[in-house]
Formats: C-alpha cells, structure tokens, sequence
C-alpha cells in the first residue's frame, strides 16, 4: 500500500469530528462544551476548535439564547438523504423482483452522486449476471449505462453540457458516448420516449434499458434498469423491456407524488 500524505493530525481531527456529531443522539438533542469536552476526553480549547469548524459548516449551531450546541442544518439534511435513499429501496424492491420474475434479467435502481450513478439495489436474475453488473455501493459516470444515462433527464440541456465538459465524456469501449452533442440526443429521446437502451457501452457484452423515476417536484430521484447480455437484445426485445422498465418507472414515480403526464412508449 503506498503511503498516504494525510497528516496523522487531520486524520484524527476528522474522527475526533465524527465523535463529537454521534453524540448528539446519545447524549440530547443540546450540549455545552463543557460535557462535550469531558464525554469526548478532549480539552475543552480541543472541543471548542472542532465544534468552530462543524458551526461554519452547518453540521451544529448554537441554540438561541444559551451556549449550548445542537445538530445545524446541514446534519439534518444528510439524514435526509439517506431516508430518501431508503424510502426508494424500499418502494422500488417488490417492483423490482416483479421486473425480474417477468424478463429473466437482473434489475438494478441507481441514485445521482454528483457526477457519479450509484446502485443502492439490485435483483439477480442468475449467478452468471454476478461476474458483469454493477453491484450494490458500485459506481458508473452518469453517460455509461442505461440506469445512469437515464438519471441525466432530470437535468437541464445546460446541465448535461457542464456535465460534459467538466468530465470530458471518457470512453470505456468503443461504444460509448463521447460527444456533447450525442449525448443531448440521448437524454432528449429518454424524455420523450420514457427510457434509454444501452449497449457496451461500459462493459462489452451487456446491456440494458432505464428509465428515470420522478419524485412530486418533477426531479429524477432515482433510475431503475434492466440488463441482460447483449446477444439476448434484439431491436424486439429492446422495444419490450423498454416498455416495461418505463412503466414501472412511472408507477414508482407516481407513489413518489409524480403526477405530471408520463412518456407513453
């Protein structure tokens, strides 16, 4: 392993951070320094510099008309994420056994991280499926693949260029897409049509059709997929599973309060 060129400081700083925020659950919902201090092992000019830092950046605050500190906002909205996260796991998975039972392929749903898909859940279809696709915690760039292509059509035409230009589109096979211009055709006909094929795009031999799931804002929160092995994804099949996976889409998004007119493929 090489070495690391983070200061053993810093890296203590950040578990001593970490300490500090998990005892909010356990300790009340405010705490004075002082308790902090003792609770922690730290000194209290320790205590005080990392409670600083955590106030600029919104994971505590002071409570109004005391000294005492409590979770800021920025705390709570990662603990939102993250029940977000677990409510479309948990509304996506029947939906989703029920895609694999019905197709024989392996289902996956995939969130947005930046610039990044990440699957948050998947049903195998076969062991064979194992050795290919992503697995749970597994990241794609948001142009390879049906489940990522299909959470760019939540975002803006000006949106997808930024994205664009700021990774520069890399190629994994030679099928994958590398063109701004290309890549806008594509999120286009995934709005319009209600799901997008991929084919080797990010690893040869498979792939797979996604579609994006709304929540009540009209925001892609999430994207399912089907994906299988290439030889089996004929332009028949394509037409097929890519009606399914775009209903299903659809009947998740209107479980998330989605109630726009959804693409009818």
């Amino acid at each position: 392993m090489p070495p690391s060129n983070t200061p053993i400081s810093s890296v203590q700083s950040l578990a001593r951070a970490l300490d500090l925020l998990e005892a909010f659950p356990r300790l009340g919902p405010e705490i004075g320094l002082s308790r902090i201090a003792a609770e922690l092992g730290l000194s209290k000019a320790t205590a005080y510099r990392l409670l600083s830092t955590l106030e600029e950046r919104g994971y505590v605050e002071r409570s109004p008309g005391s000294r005492d500190y409590r979770l800021g906002l920025r705390a709570f909205e990662l603990g939102s994420y993250y029940h977000s996260q677990l409510e479309v796991r948990q509304m996506a998975l029947p939906l989703m056994r029920e895609m694999t039972a019905q197709t024989g392929e392996a289902t996956f749903l995939c969130v947005r991280e930046g610039d990044q898909a990440v699957c948050v859940e998947r049903v195998d279809a076969s062991a064979q499926m194992m050795v290919f696709a992503l697995r749970v915690g597994g990241q794609q760039p948001l142009h390879c693949g049906a489940a990522p292509r299909a959470l760019l059509a939540g975002l803006s035409d000006a949106e997808v260029r930024d994205y664009a230009e700021r990774t520069g589109l890399p190629a994994f096979t030679e099928h994958t897409i590398t063109h701004i211009d290309q890549l806008l055709e594509d999120v286009r006909c995934t709005r319009r049509e209600g799901f997008v094929f991929s084919q080797d795009d990010m690893t040869r031999g498979i792939a797979a059709v996604g579609a994006p799931v709304y929540d009540h804002t009209g925001s892609v929160i999430a994207s399912l997929s089907l994906s299988g092995l290439s030889n089996h994804y004929d332009t028949e099949r394509v037409a097929v599973l890519g009606s399914l996976v775009a209903r299903a889409g659809g009947r998740l998004s209107r479980q998330f309060g989605y109630r726009a007119p959804l693409p009818q493929p």
